[in-house]
């Protein structure tokens, strides 16, 4: 009864895993990239079906990187004062003013297995990893085509492979977004961001401290320390196929020359890069 018992959470805690992880995928491949581009109504409530497939690096600067492929439900709710599921997961408008907004910062990654990166063979391997934090948002310019921002984010990072929680440090973000549309065809809009990120060494140290005990002849022990972690350019497309139906196209750019930890063994690239596609399906929507 107890191995059941066990089997079944673990059952459970993967499929919650695979569910929290997906939300800032959807997202931000799916209704950040496009809330303010499309001026058209939109309805209070609106409920479907997302799969997102992915290629992406087990950790900055890593030279491998693994493929994901997750369906997860949505839910949308576009209230006066919350919103769900729309420009982020959770959003209190406690501020939003045209040109001023103050939000929740949202970010995660996926767990990835020492085995699969020859530079951590034999390391722990990484859990995921969540981040939460204020993001304070200020208009730089506006079109009747385009809107540029200017997001701060700041965000705790916390990794865990749901048996405990590990305090991974802050990240800081400071991103400039433009968002546009018409970009590949008449049917298409478009978020781009840049953006550098700092951490403190905690953050760093996660991904790039070598221990004494983990040490080899080809993998010197190192201490890792914080700082500039690296700049990331992001482009997401969003196609509108009908009204019900949209496909997402997502690219990010990972430039890590000049990080702080270059000289760790497990820095390994100056250059990443991910790709996305997502699908979304829309099975109900209010009047």
């Amino acid at each position: 009864m107890q191995k059941t018992s066990t089997t079944f959470h673990l059952k459970f805690f993967s499929l919650f895993a695979m569910f929290i992880i997906t939300l800032p995928v959807y997202a931000t491949m799916a209704s950040k990239s496009t809330e303010i581009i499309m001026k058209t109504d939109k309805p209070i409530w609106e409920i479907g079906a997302f799969l997102a497939v992915f290629n992406a690096p087990l950790y900055p600067a890593a030279a491998e990187s693994q493929g994901k492929v997750l369906p997860v439900p949505f839910v949308i709710y576009r209230g006066e004062r919350l919103r769900v599921g729309e420009d982020g997961i959770i959003k209190a408008m406690a501020v939003d003013k045209p040109r001023f907004k103050i939000d929740l910062s949202l970010g995660a990654a996926f767990n990835a297995n020492s085995d699969d990166a020859k530079v951590r063979e034999g390391m722990p391997d990484l859990d995921f990893i969540f981040e939460v934090g204020p993001e304070v948002s200020i208009m730089l310019s506006n079109t009747d085509a385009s809107e540029t921002w200017l997001n701060l984010q700041f965000r705790k990072v916390f990794s865990s492979d749901f048996s405990r929680i590990d305090d991974r440090g802050y990240i800081f973000q400071p991103e400039i977004s433009y968002q546009g549309k018409q970009l590949f065809s008449d049917n298409d809009s478009f978020k781009f961001t840049f953006a550098p990120l700092f951490a403190t060494n905690k953050t760093h140290q996660y991904f790039y401290q070598v221990d004494e005990k983990y040490s080899t002849t080809e993998r010197p022990a190192y201490d890792a320390k914080g700082g500039y972690l690296g700049s990331e350019l992001v482009l997401v497309n969003r196609f509108k196929v009908r009204h019900d139906i949209s496909i997402f196209v997502s690219s990010k750019l990972g430039f890590y020359k000049g990080a702080s930890n270059v000289d760790s063994p497990l820095f390994k690239k100056d250059f990443n890069y991910a790709l996305g596609v997502g699908f979304k399906w829309t099975l109900y929507q209010s009047n």
